[in-house]
């Protein structure tokens, strides 16, 4: 007998029927996970950390050199896998003579690749064929974890089908993901706490993609909605960095929350209420920038027409539609660059002014204290330890000074000129930039922009006649999984990098 368990189960169930049986089983690698968010917990939770372990980095080395690594977006709770599920009391009463019932239950190993009900067919046909309640004891439809890691389960899923080469049979080819978990889930309207916590989550992907590179693996990276803000934050720094240039194979900017001259090398282009969407070294740190957008995702902009907002009701996309109706929840949470319950409660541009107010008459000091601070410093790095601790709440508007715990003496020059700029400026009400993922990035005022994309390196994918909601992406219709996934995403990975053993 020989049998190949291809199939990521809990539990076997092999018949011995040859005095000299042969079985070969395929471990699948754990999920890799690194949790960056604000309240995670290294003693209870393995994957609390900053950076991989080294038989993490060994995987993706052997396992075709490359990794890629997907962030998730805004309002997305870190959530949990769900587990396996396993046979249980099946077997016969000797003492009543008769054949126990079996039953289907959870045991206490979690389960990190899709399933669905095809899935447990499979393994469990002949069984249930027998005993129709077989799966009276399973949810059916949470067999795939919660929140953030359904996200991870699925992108993993979908990235390993869109090769052609995996169908959910054979996992022996079967290649693990990096994902970036991080605290985006804030109130739906307070986008000012989540850019916050994205700037945070940023310095932690630019140190695990400089260990991946560090360690010769090349590196993609998928980021999804707000999630970019974390990219860019990293790019922006590894941007910066001796040795790091183009050091990411591929970027992809998968709707975009961002503003659309996020990309732009002008910092005068930044015209954002609070001066915060500054990544002028960005561009630097990738050598390809695909950003793919749909002016029919209304969650980032309103209904393009009446079809697109009768598309939200047909799919049952009610928070899209509501959405859509009010111009899109991500200008109406940036209009005036304040919480959403700000904006509710006081007039819009008040947490602005107040911001201005307090940097002009503080102003020479904060001068003097960075000044101070660089005088010190003999490597041109120094730590943010003079600010406030909840800086975003109490010092708003600072720009790129404070998304990373290190910064060097350009950085400041650059804070400096924020600060300044700040201090002077009449506030007022402000229509918010349109964010990249609806439309695309800025090029039509951008010689940069525009250079990058008819030189090559800054792809733009429409999506308006496939994506038709924000995270549609996440399970994905057939025919955006072969214009997106297929064609736009894999395509570029297996002439390139590869996706792990895939090429």
């Amino acid at each position: 007998m020989s049998t190949q368990l291809t199939n990521p189960s809990n539990e076997a169930i092999i018949r011995i029927a040859s005095p000299r049986p042969r079985c070969t089983s395929w471990d699948v690698a754990p999920a890799v996970i690194v949790n960056a968010r604000e309240d995670r917990q290294p003693g209870a939770d393995p994957s609390a950390r900053d950076l991989l372990r080294e038989d993490e980095l060994r995987y993706f080395q052997k396992n075709g050199n490359n990794a890629t690594i997907f962030i998730h977006g805004f309002n997305v709770p870190y959530g949990r896998f769900s587990h396996h599920v396993q046979l249980f009391d099946w077997g016969h009463d000797i003492l009543r003579n008769q054949t126990i019932a079996p039953r289907l239950s959870y045991n206490d190993k979690f389960a990190t690749t899709y399933r669905d009900r095809d899935t447990l067919a499979r393994q469990y046909r002949r069984w249930q064929e027998r005993y129709p309640h077989l799966y009276a004891g399973i949810d059916l439809e949470n067999l795939n974890g919660s929140d953030g890691h359904n996200w991870f389960i699925h992108m993993e899923d979908n990235l390993n089908r869109a090769t052609g080469l995996f169908n959910r049979d054979d996992y022996r080819k079967f290649t693990r993901m990096i994902h970036l978990a991080w605290s985006g889930d804030v109130f739906a309207l307070d986008y000012m706490a989540a850019e916050s916590r994205a700037n945070d989550a940023g310095f932690v992907l630019a140190g695990l993609i400089d260990q991946l590179v560090g360690a010769g693996i090349a590196v993609n990276i998928i980021a999804h909605s707000l999630g970019n803000r974390v990219l860019l934050v990293a790019m922006n720094l590894l941007g910066q960095m001796p040795g790091r240039l183009e050091c990411i194979a591929h970027a992809f900017m998968w709707q975009p929350a961002v503003p659309d001259t996020a990309l732009s090398s002008d910092p005068g282009k930044d015209s954002s209420v609070l001066r915060n969407w500054n990544f002028i070294h960005a561009h630097r740190a990738a050598k390809k920038i695909v950003v793919l957008h749909s002016n029919r995702d209304n969650i980032l902009g309103p209904h393009a027409d009446d079809q697109s907002f009768q598309e939200d009701l047909a799919a049952g996309e009610w928070r899209e539609a509501l959405s859509g109706k009010m111009g899109g929840i991500y200008n109406v949470a940036t209009i005036a660059g304040a919480p959403g319950t700000e904006v509710i409660s006081s007039p819009t541009r008040a947490p602005v002014q107040k911001a201005s107010n307090w940097i002009q008459d503080n102003l020479p000091r904060i001068e003097q204290a960075l000044q101070e601070e660089i005088a010190r410093d003999g490597n041109g790095l120094f730590t943010d330890h003079l600010l406030p601790r909840r800086y975003e709440y109490a010092l708003p508007g600072l720009g790129a000074m404070f998304y990373g715990q290190r910064i060097t003496r350009e950085m400041a020059v650059d804070s400096m000129k924020t600060f300044r700029a700040l201090a002077r400026t009449e506030y007022e009400n402000k229509k918010p930039r349109p964010a990249m993922g609806y439309e695309g990035p800025e090029i039509e005022n951008d010689l940069f922009v525009r250079r990058m994309r008819d030189e090559g390196k800054l792809a733009l994918v429409n999506q308006n006649l496939w994506l038709f909601s924000h995270s549609g992406m996440r399970i994905p219709s057939d025919l955006l999984f072969a214009k997106v996934y297929q064609d736009r995403i894999m395509a570029l990975l297996l002439d390139s990098t590869g996706f792990g053993a895939y090429r």
